[in-house]
């Protein structure tokens, strides 16, 4: 039976999906009552998402962020209320076309995951520092969200993509070559030299079950990161060669963008069965970056043709200011870091010690936290020293909220101590 704060957890999802697809008609037909209904969404999921905290809080007696979903929820909640508080500050609506589409996908992730009420907590969680732990490390990262939400933006409207009616050759083959390419070459590589990894994936196609392309997905998943080094160096070179610097920016946008919704759907394929990874193997996540490289392809080139050969002017309508885009980027980076600093960092350590008798045990989650509070650390740095902005700012912004996301999942790949969570 559905407890009473995955109800209300229900409607806040709805009520978001309204306001994003709102949001979405509000760009090309411009009418206010678009605009008032899409934000009338927002502020209405809010109330339920928030009476769905506090009620799974009186239900299980302790603060709700036991496990990921309860994170994850509260990572949008944040979302959505700066959302909420930038349109008031910038008297812009339009804002919420590009942050709308993120918290959906957080919410969307959620309901994913598993929703059970702990009622008894392990004796790691019982104290008031996990509280302050992890409330601050997803408000913290609710704000990341946001910051990513601007750069996209950012990124795509620097270069007037509207003008092109497809991206351009060069991009196109040096990007085939290193996402589709060089992964499927990397599997015979490793083959060829006797170094294919095993895997026991499968994959489950309209009943029949195969159980011979683990290898395959392994390896590709293995030949990503290195696919994606590869196009850095030598696209970049390219885009030099050529004085086109802004292009790479877009391209990186759509991407990016594209990486995350093949992530969201690799997810939802996994849960409903149509592929098992292998358990509790140290390339678990080769395998899911594997599957998610092959969803990522048809979705590139999906959202290269609604951007230009439909001739959609999404883009063009975002009448956004740059320099507002790269302020909102920065300020929402600012409001998180040091909400991430005390939560993940201070706070972690000390719950680390209370439960484990040690601030640091090399855990992956411990980390992953110091890592991306390293980079947004450079972030602010290269912000204030360097007086990075603009394309640089917003690439650093969207990477670092894929290693959020990449720390937040890891529990299903790396386990360790916070595998509970």
């Amino acid at each position: 039976m559905t407890s009473l704060d995955v109800k209300f957890f229900y409607i806040a999802f709805w009520l978001y999906l309204g306001g994003f697809l709102s949001y979405t008609l509000y760009v090309p037909f411009r009418k206010p009552a678009i605009q008032r209904v899409a934000t009338l969404l927002m502020l209405l999921g809010l109330i339920p998402q928030t009476a769905a905290i506090f009620i799974r809080w009186a239900t299980s007696d302790h603060v709700p962020l036991s496990n990921m979903y309860e994170y994850m929820s509260l990572m949008s909640w944040m979302a959505v209320a700066i959302l909420l508080i930038l349109i008031w500050r910038y008297k812009r609506p339009i804002i919420g076309s590009f942050i709308a589409p993120l918290v959906f996908m957080l919410m969307a992730t959620a309901s994913l995951l598993p929703k059970d009420v702990s009622q008894a907590l392990l004796p790691a969680l019982q104290s008031y520092w996990i509280t302050i732990h992890v409330t601050l490390a997803a408000l913290g990262s609710g704000a990341f969200v946001v910051a990513c939400a601007v750069s996209f933006v950012y990124l795509m409207r620097a270069y007037d993509i509207g003008k092109s009616d497809s991206l351009p050759g060069k991009a196109m083959l040096w990007w085939s070559l290193s996402f589709i390419a060089l992964p499927v070459a990397f599997y015979f590589i490793l083959s060829l030299v006797g170094l294919r990894p095993f895997s026991a994936m499968t994959f489950n196609l309209g009943g029949a079950v195969i159980s011979d392309w683990g290898s395959l997905f392994t390896s590709m998943g293995m030949g990503f990161p290195v696919a994606a080094i590869f196009f850095s160096l030598f696209y970049n070179y390219s885009l030099k060669k050529n004085n086109d610097s802004q292009y790479g920016s877009n391209l990186f946008a759509i991407m990016a963008f594209s990486l995350l919704l093949a992530g969201l759907i690799a997810g939802l394929a996994n849960k409903n069965g149509l592929y098992v990874i292998t358990p509790r193997s140290p390339l678990r996540i080769f395998e899911f970056f594997g599957v998610a490289l092959v969803l990522t392809w048809p979705i590139f080139f999906l959202c290269n043709a609604v951007l230009t050969s439909f001739k959609v002017k999404f883009l063009d309508k975002l009448d956004m200011d740059l320099e507002i885009l790269d302020e909102i980027n920065y300020k929402a980076i600012a409001l998180g870091y040091p909400l991430y600093t005390v939560g993940a960092l201070f706070a972690g350590a000390i719950c680390a010690e209370q439960a484990w008798g040690s601030f640091w045990s090399w855990d992956p989650k411990e980390v992953g936290s110091l890592i991306i509070w390293l980079f947004y650390s450079g972030f602010l740095h290269a912000r204030y020293q360097r007086q990075w902005r603009g394309s640089k700012a917003a690439i650093l912004a969207v990477f670092g909220f894929l290693m959020v996301l990449l720390s937040f999942f890891g529990n299903y790949f790396f386990g360790g101590q916070h595998a509970y969570s």
